[in-house]
């Protein structure tokens, strides 16, 4: 069993590198960016229709944005460093005319966009192209002004942010500052010359002789391949992940997912582990039940309540609950009101309460939350309880215990009740996955704060950092559930043997 365990272990950290690659590749593939893009800028920036004082600046904060969660490189590979200068030239030449080169077609107004955000993502990596380009006397102004441009675009480089930055980063902020406000001052030029205009690329060219060994603007064959594999998207992620950094919030660079996830911990763990234990005892006894009355008054009755409740959505019964017991009645035994909302009372009041209090305190606010949690599954799981235990009863073991004289209470509990868990096991070690995931209705209903809600925001606002965290935990916790289920199986049922099964 050891040697099981340990082969699954190692296989773990595999299967979740696919699943997260997996994940990963659809949410980049989704059309559209975890961003609002309405315009595009000359040097494949985008912003909103605001005017032009502050467009630059929400330029600025829009492309920081897409460095900073790695949106301006390839999702898996990149061959960019490989792009020549002909390439470099007819993509300009297509921004110019807004036409497609050799069919002579007008450009959509989402290809076009897409084209100069494109071209403005690639150009780091061209800078030798646009930089002769831009020098080339022989090209029209407007393909000059435009690698002029794109060559400040792929040149800038943005500040480090987030939420633990050291001194050496520190240090190279300033330091891109200082080259940053240079390009920003050529940038915000308006050329009403060619004069005007030669003398700015000729002041660029000299800072990118300078410069030209920091931006990698020649790197030979094993820094291409090292660009191949390395800066991309996903290699970018995964790097992060290894050091256990999730990343940061979209919305606020300087509050880190994880931070966001623990707030919520104690939260979700409550409405998803308590329901689903209750769950699995109270399927059982109602399936044991069930099965051994089959067609009785109480078999039929049972069914249909269960049936009732498996086709009342949440939506409807906690309104209904809020309704008709919450707003009219006192908790039970107390003569307090039924809490209708949160998972506590306020931080002042909770905050003077004793440990006894405060737990009578959760307890009186998670009942409703649970009641409507518990209901759906236990309809659903007990329904499956009551086909497994009627399969348990007819077993050759079962009818040899009845022969041998062993008593109900050993017979239904000890040899039935024991082997009928082992597929309810499946079902609810299955269901650990799904404990991040929250319960996204019962949480707005209620107005707790827990992981329903802050993923159903994140994949509203497109976070893929929380949607990447979400995806990797639940396929962790499943993973482990599954191995849990492995382990209980034999625990349960000593004819199972793991290591035979690994033999198989």
């Amino acid at each position: 069993m050891i040697h099981y365990i340990l082969k699954r272990l190692l296989l773990l950290p595999v299967t979740l590198f696919f699943i997260v690659l997996a994940n990963f590749c659809l949410i980049n593939l989704a059309p559209g960016e975890p961003a609002y893009l309405t315009e595009v800028g000359r040097g494949g920036e985008a912003s909103r229709s605001v005017g032009t004082a502050q467009a630059q600046g929400l330029d600025e904060r829009y492309l920081q944005f897409r460095e900073f969660f790695g949106l301006t490189l390839p999702i898996l590979f990149n061959t960019w460093p490989w792009i020549g200068e002909s390439e470099v030239l007819d993509h300009l030449k297509m921004i110019s005319s807004k036409k497609e080169l050799k069919k002579d077609k007008e450009l959509s107004a989402k290809d076009f966009s897409k084209l100069k955000i494109h071209t403005g993502d690639q150009a780091r990596y061209v800078l030798t192209s646009l930089i002769s380009i831009m020098t080339d006397q022989k090209e029209p102004l407007e393909i000059r002004k435009l690698a002029f441009f794109y060559f400040i675009r792929g040149a800038t480089r943005f500040s480090h942010i987030g939420v633990n930055i050291s001194q050496k980063q520190k240090a190279e902020n300033e330091a891109l500052g200082k080259d940053n406000l240079f390009l920003d001052s050529l940038r915000s030029v308006q050329f009403k010359d060619a004069p005007q205009f030669e003398q700015s690329a000729s002041a660029l060219k000299n800072w990118f002789e300078l410069h030209k060994k920091n931006l990698r603007a020649a790197p030979d064959t094993l820094e291409k391949i090292k660009i191949f594999f390395f800066e991309t998207r996903f290699s970018r992620y995964m790097s992060r992940v290894l050091r256990l950094d999730f990343g940061s919030l979209r919305s606020d660079p300087n509050r880190s997912v994880m931070a966001e996830v623990i707030k919520r911990l104690k939260y979700s763990l409550t409405l998803a582990i308590l329901p689903m234990v209750a769950t699995f005892f109270l399927c059982q006894i109602f399936g044991l039940f069930m099965a051994i009355w089959k067609n009785s008054a109480f078999d039929i009755g049972t069914s249909v309540i269960f049936l009732l409740f498996y086709a009342t959505p949440v939506f409807v019964a906690a309104p209904f609950l809020i309704e008709h017991v919450a707003l009219h009645h006192n908790y039970p035994f107390t003569d307090y009101p039924f809490p209708i909302r949160g998972f506590s009372s306020e931080d002042s009041i909770y905050d003077s309460f004793t440990s006894l209090q405060r737990i009578a305190d959760v307890a009186r606010h998670i009942t409703l939350p649970l009641i409507t949690i518990l209901y759906a599954s236990l309809a659903m799981q007990s329904r499956l309880s009551r086909a497994i235990f009627l399969d348990t009863l007819h077993q050759e073991y079962v009818r040899t215990a009845r022969a041998k004289g062993v008593g109900p209470f050993a017979l239904y509990v000890i040899h039935v009740g024991r082997n009928a868990a082992i597929p309810i096991i499946t079902s609810v070690a299955g269901s650990l996955g799904v404990i991040l995931g929250g319960t996204i209705i019962i949480e707005t209903i209620f107005e707790i704060h827990g992981f329903g809600k802050f993923f159903y925001d994140a994949i509203i606002d497109r976070d893929y950092n929380v949607m990447m965290f979400s995806a990797l935990a639940s396929s962790f916790l499943a993973l482990v559930g599954y191995l849990v289920a492995d382990i209980t199986y034999m625990c349960l049922d000593p004819r199972i043997s793991l290591g035979a099964a690994e033999n198989r």
